[in-house]
C-alpha cells in the first residue's frame, strides 16, 4: 500500500472515534478540531515526505489549544514529547497489522494528555487558570504556561505568580539572559543580548510580558 493511502486509512480511524462527541475533522488538513467559546481545540495528525514505500510510513501527533482570533498556541505537545510509542520517535503504520496498536495508542494517549485539559478549559475555566498558574498546563512535562492565557482569562496578579513560577522553571543558563534582557527592555530599555531581540520577534512568553510592561522582581 501506498504511504499516503495508509496515512489516510490510520487518520481516518482516528478521527472516527470523536466525530460523535463534536469533533470536526478536515481530510485535506488531516486535523480534528473542536470549539467552545473561548478557544479551538485541534489534533493534528503527521506523516513524513521521507517514507519509504511499503517498509516505513511514519505517523505521529501533537494537540494544541488555540484562541478564537489567534494562530498563537498557547499551549501544544505531541507524542515525542511524551516518548509515545514507547521509545520511539513515530509508529510505522506501513503494514495493515499495526494499525489497530497505533489507533489505540495514541487515542489513548490524546484521552490521558488533552482530553482533561480540553474538559477544564470548556467547563471550569476559571479554576483552571489558577491551576495552571500552580502547575503548568502539563506538569509532567514541566511548568508549561502561557501569560497570555493568564492575562485573558485569570488577572494580572495571577501573570505576575506565573511569571515569577516561570522564571524559576528556566534552565541556569538562561536565566541570567532572561532577567538582564526583562529588566532593560521592561522599563522601555533596548534589549541587552540577542536573547532579547529573538524572543520579540515571535509569539512567546517573554514578548507578552514585555508588551504587557508586567513588573515583578526575579
Amino acid at each position: 500500500m501506498k504511504a499516503n493511502k495508509a496515512f489516510e486509512y490510520v487518520c481516518n480511524l482516528i478521527s472516527e472515534k470523536y466525530l460523535d462527541n463534536g469533533w470536526k475533522y478536515s481530510k485535506s488538513g488531516h486535523w480534528m478540531s473542536k470549539k467552545d467559546k473561548n478557544f479551538i481545540y485541534k489534533v493534528l495528525l503527521y506523516t513524513s515526505w521521507n517514507n519509504i514505500f511499503d517498509k516505513n510510513v511514519v505517523f505521529y501527533g501533537e494537540c494544541a489549544i488555540l484562541p478564537l482570533k489567534s494562530k498563537d498556541k498557547i499551549f501544544h505537545i505531541n507524542t515525542r514529547q511524551c516518548n509515545v510509542p514507547s521509545d520511539q520517535l513515530y509508529w510505522n503504520i506501513a503494514n495493515e497489522e499495526e494499525w489497530e496498536r497505533t489507533v489505540n495508542e495514541f487515542t489513548n494517549w490524546l484521552n490521558s494528555v488533552f482530553m482533561p485539559i480540553l474538559e477544564k478549559c470548556t467547563n471550569d475555566l476559571n479554576n483552571f487558570v489558577k491551576e495552571v498558574v500552580e502547575k503548568g498546563f502539563y506538569p509532567q512535562k514541566g511548568y508549561m504556561i502561557d501569560i497570555n492565557f493568564i492575562l485573558t482569562h485569570g488577572s494580572r496578579e495571577l501573570a505576575e505568580e506565573a511569571i515569577k513560577r516561570y522564571y524559576a522553571s528556566l534552565e541556569e543558563s538562561i536565566k541570567k539572559e532572561f532577567k538582564d534582557n526583562y529588566e532593560s527592555m521592561v522599563c522601555s530599555n533596548e534589549a541587552v543580548s540577542a536573547y532579547g531581540n529573538n524572543m520579540m520577534r515571535n509569539y512567546t512568553n517573554f514578548r507578552t510580558i514585555i508588551d504587557n510592561k508586567i513588573i515583578v522582581t526575579l
